[in-house]
Formats: C-alpha cells, sequence, structure tokens
C-alpha cells in the first residue's frame, strides 16, 4: 500500500467515525431532550436543534481540512454566507426606506 492510498484510507475511516460519533450523539440528542431543560418553574429544552448539540458537518470540514490542503469548510462559509447575504438586504432595504422619506435620521429624532 503506498502513501496515497494509506492517507485516502485513513481520511475514509475518520470520516467514518465521525458518523459514528453522529449516532451517538442522536442517542444522547433523544435521552437529552427527555431529561435535560433550563429553568426550574417553566422548563424548556436546553437545545433547541440537533445542530446546536452536535454540528456533523463542522467534524467532517476538520477531517477532511487536515487531509485536503485546499479544502474549505463549507459550514463556516455558509453561515458566514449567508450572514453577508442578510446584512447585505437590511443595508438595502435601510437604503431605500431612508430614501423614501419613511425613516427619519436620528439627529432629527432627538430634536422632537
Amino acid at each position: 500500500m503506498g502513501m496515497v492510498e494509506y492517507r485516502l484510507r485513513m481520511e475514509a475511516f475518520e470520516l467514518q467515525q465521525v458518523l459514528t460519533s453522529q449516532h451517538i450523539a442522536e442517542q444522547a440528542w433523544a435521552n437529552q431532550t427527555v431529561q435535560a431543560t433550563t429553568g426550574e418553574r417553566h422548563p424548556k429544552p436546553k437545545y433547541k436543534k440537533f445542530d446546536q448539540f452536535f454540528d456533523a458537518q463542522e467534524h467532517v470540514d476538520a477531517v477532511r481540512s487536515a487531509y485536503e490542503p485546499d479544502y474549505q469548510a463549507c459550514s463556516k462559509r455558509v453561515k458566514n454566507q449567508n450572514r453577508a447575504e442578510i446584512l447585505l438586504a437590511r443595508s438595502r432595504e435601510f437604503h431605500r426606506l431612508k430614501k423614501a422619506g419613511k425613516i427619519i435620521p436620528l439627529a432629527e429624532r432627538k430634536g422632537e
């Protein structure tokens, strides 16, 4: 077995370990949803989404970035891209409303 094949098999093994960890985390998630709560009077679940408890894509990104030098993490790229798109959309909406006269500048509001 050559070094390239060895590295490929190691990457595959570690990705398989991520899936095993995900299955364990899913079992823990099911257990947690029954038991773990916050608040004493009105208990609420500690985690609302499974991704808050175990982010499998983050673990896959860590494994792949260790073996592939030019790999870009999908989970962080998507989150940052979504944030940038949301910020850009909000900025455009703000400028549109300001131009239409529906938003009063802060300096003018304080004078009232």
